[in-house]
């Protein structure tokens, strides 16, 4: 088990993400009953692991149907905190982030944009991969790294889970996109105030929740020490093995976020601070190229971000 410096409660915080990934929208009395604690104690413990953001609660994102798409947009600008404060507004942009590497700002928007700089990269993701993390040390995920490694050329690659789809979901109304966009951020948000958002009845917002499966996914991510005691590494890697690398870059303690663009692997990778912590992806990517299983890879450093609620 992975020990936390952060956390000092009797159980440990990965115990309550587990719940959280089997029900995203546990309540806190159930989390008491789970746990025979009362419920003060359940508030105190869900709060602290919110607060400190080691769990980071479950969002809703839509697979990749052609009516659903997201594009991602890597660029080189001039001043990229210009262009930071600018896009903040613009209710086109879900996320932006000033990156040091291949590129030094990168954009997800719902649609297509045509942002200013030198374009490095461009087009619409696959679904989403995001690891559910061992509860264990970096350590021990990299030791148990290594032994893939080993073993890696009796691997027989599985289909990728990072699907791009030319088709649209259907049917797909006003009302529907009325209870994403009040629910993506927020899955654990009481239906009582998703019927007020969207002025939609009651039926329609639990058949959709039903359906979910059908059109999303719901993500919730886990980070021992809080996320802020992690640097977020984004890799860009040639590869027709995705998931052989989902398998060996889910041994991590931390969440991370996988993707298909075009004919790019889109990693996005939590590491420890420490030297040790990002060499290790370093020497396995470039293990995988000697064997012919990664045909190149670049990466750059997240200085910070924006991400709209």
């Amino acid at each position: 088990m992975a020990k936390s410096a952060v956390w000092k409660h009797s159980r440990s915080p990965y115990e309550i993400f587990e719940l959280v990934t089997q029900n995203p929208r546990i309540t806190q009395k159930e989390i008491s009953r789970k746990f025979n604690i009362n419920l003060k104690t359940a508030f105190t413990w869900w709060s602290h692991a919110i607060e400190r953001r080691i769990i980071i609660p479950p969002v809703f994102r839509r697979k990749s149907y052609s009516n659903f798409r997201e594009y991602f947009h890597f660029l080189n600008v001039d001043d990229p905190h210009v262009l930071y404060n600018n896009l903040k507004e613009d209710k086109k942009i879900s996320y932006i982030s000033i990156e040091s590497g291949f590129a030094n700002f990168f954009i997800i928007s719902q649609h297509p944009i045509t942002p200013e700089g030198d374009v490095r990269l461009k087009g619409f993701r696959s679904d989403y991969y995001v690891s559910i993390p061992p509860d264990q040390s970096f350590e021990t995920a990299i030791s148990k790294i290594q032994k893939k490694l080993e073993n890696v050329d009796r691997v027989e690659d599985s289909p990728s889970p990072l699907i791009q789809r030319d088709y649209p979901f259907e049917p797909w109304d006003e009302k529907d996109e009325a209870i994403f966009q009040s629910i993506c951020n927020d899955v654990r948000k009481p239906f009582s105030h998703v019927l007020r958002e969207t002025d939609t009845y009651s039926d329609k917002v639990f058949k959709w929740f039903k359906r979910r499966n059908e059109f999303g996914q719901i993500f919730s991510m886990f980070f021992p020490e809080g996320d802020s005691s992690y640097v977020l590494m984004r890799y860009l890697v040639e590869t027709k093995m995705d998931s052989l690398l989902i398998d060996i870059f889910s041994e991590f303690p931390t969440s991370t976020t996988f993707c298909r663009l075009s004919d790019k692997l889109v990693i996005a990778l939590y590491l420890p601070f420490s030297v040790e912590g990002r060499k290790i992806v370093r020497e396995i990517l470039s293990f995988l190229k000697r064997r012919e299983l990664v045909d190149g890879y670049t990466n750059s450093f997240v200085e910070y971000y924006y991400r709209r609620d």
